[in-house]
């Protein structure tokens, strides 16, 4: 007979407490067309909580978008002119934001020698799109490009310029929306670390979050190679950025650039970031959480690292009415999969954070799994929308994270079953010495059986 001697070296029990249900919705495929690209998928939602979906071509150059109607998506629609052409990549480009029915979509190019940037907007939800407008035109390289709408519907556009002796820095212009062609204007570019000691990373984008009046800039510097993330707060009254400060302890001395910036958003006068840190082996998602009006770092820790899992990259950030969530792509026992921690913030300075849960659902572990590489996320009222990957069959999955009842995260509960039971070389095991269990949720827990 066989004798179970529990040794809980790492116990976790995801989303689970007191009998809360917070769940996926079952996935709905977007596009399964391969000829369509389906590379970088991002999402946004229009002002009652529909997702629009865009993603790249990367090979054939062309930028695509559906739209969710009740249950199902739109075919896809073109909204780039045949023959024009546009930077892309997994890591940035193009970028979309939205609020209420406003969308913008910020990408770049370079026509015989120089670099342009352009913004598509659509002010009906995302139904038509206006064709690419030229906003900037430049002698220096643009490295990157991103878009931003505040809460009080001013676009902001920013990008990073590189000139040819490697003098990098972050540009940030707002605008507003206007009736009359184009539909919108921007005023001149400032310069966002102009006040701030060191260069920003010479091919990480920045990131823009805001909140009421607030806006903060944040982006990995380099200071002697030494490449922290930093913020820069806006100053309404002088309209310029302050000089900026470390929102990262990790003291990360990289020679080369790691070609990944922060995400970031303000919640609660709160300043979010989430990046990838090469503080460790392998790299890790990172979070801190800064007071900036204070210029304050209150938490830094890494959001979900444990035995087994491998490179985490490419996190993205998100919030909704009551929590905040953060999706990243993971090499994770032997499969490339994406993955999705929520945390609780109703009480401010005790931050509540579960463990990572499969955004595919794959099988951990598992020689059959798909990879699934790609992943980005959007709040909207009390729920979460997603859309992922799935490389190997190339298709674009969307699907939603939502509760059951209106309760905080520490009523948080998931279905929770184990998948399989296996050693610590990977190998099914049911015998006597170290097992490991297995969980939908991507959890495992440790025991040790002895006959």
């Amino acid at each position: 007979m066989l004798k179970y001697i529990y040794l809980f070296l790492f116990s976790i029990t995801v989303f689970s407490q007191n009998g809360f249900d917070y769940s996926f919705t079952n996935p709905l495929i977007i596009s399964n067309d391969s000829e369509l690209g389906l590379n970088r998928p991002r999402i946004v939602v229009d002002q009652v909580g529909n997702p629009i979906i865009i993603w790249t071509s990367f090979s054939e150059n062309k930028l695509f978008v559906s739209r969710k109607t009740e249950n199902t998506f739109t075919e896809p629609q073109l909204i780039t002119p045949e023959g024009f052409t546009f930077f892309s990549g997994p890591n940035y480009g193009p970028e979309i934001h939205s609020h209420e029915n406003n969308i913008l979509i910020s990408l770049y190019n370079v026509i015989d020698g120089l670099y342009n940037l352009y913004v598509i907007y659509s002010q009906n939800g995302g139904i038509t799109f206006s064709n690419p407008i030229k906003i900037v035109e430049e002698n220096s390289y643009i490295e990157g490009a991103g878009i931003h709408i505040t809460e009080n519907n001013t676009p902001v556009l920013t990008y990073e310029k590189l000139t040819n002796s490697g003098e990098a820095s972050h540009l940030i212009s707002f605008g507003q929306f206007i009736e009359e062609s184009p539909g919108f204007i921007f005023s001149d570019f400032i310069i966002v670390n102009e006040s701030t000691e060191g260069i920003p990373c010479e091919c990480c984008l920045g990131d823009i979050a805001s909140s009421n009046q607030d806006l903060v800039f944040t982006y990995r510097n380099n200071i002697d190679n030494v490449r922290n993330m930093y913020a820069c707060y806006f100053d309404n009254e002088n309209q310029v950025f302050n000089e900026g400060f470390s929102i990262d302890n990790y003291d990360q001395s990289l020679t080369v650039c790691p070609t990944e910036g922060p995400k970031s958003l303000i919640y609660n006068n709160l300043l979010f970031s989430t990046f990838k840190s090469y503080a460790y082996s392998p790299a890790r998602i990172g979070l801190t959480v800064t007071d900036y009006s204070n210029e304050i770092v209150q938490n830094d820790f890494v959001v979900d690292w444990q035995q087994g899992f491998g490179t985490q990259s490419l996190p993205e950030i998100s919030k909704n009415n009551s929590h905040i969530a953060i999706v990243w792509k993971e090499f994770r026992y032997y499969n490339i999969d994406a993955f999705i921690s929520v945390f609780d913030i109703s009480t401010k300075n005790n931050f509540s954070i579960t463990s990572s849960l499969s955004v595919s659902s794959s099988e951990p572990n598992s020689t059959s799994a798909e990879d699934f590489t790609a992943v980005d996320i959007i709040g909207f009222d009390d729920e979460f929308h997603l859309t992922y990957l799935d490389y190997n069959n190339k298709i674009l999955y969307y699907r939603k994270l939502t509760p059951q009842n209106n309760t905080h995260l520490e009523n948080f509960k998931l279905n929770r079953y184990k998948l399989k039971t296996i050693d610590i070389l990977g190998r099914n095991q049911f015998k006597s010495g170290f097992n490991i269990d297995i969980y939908n949720d991507g959890s495992t827990e440790k025991k040790y059986i002895v006959k």
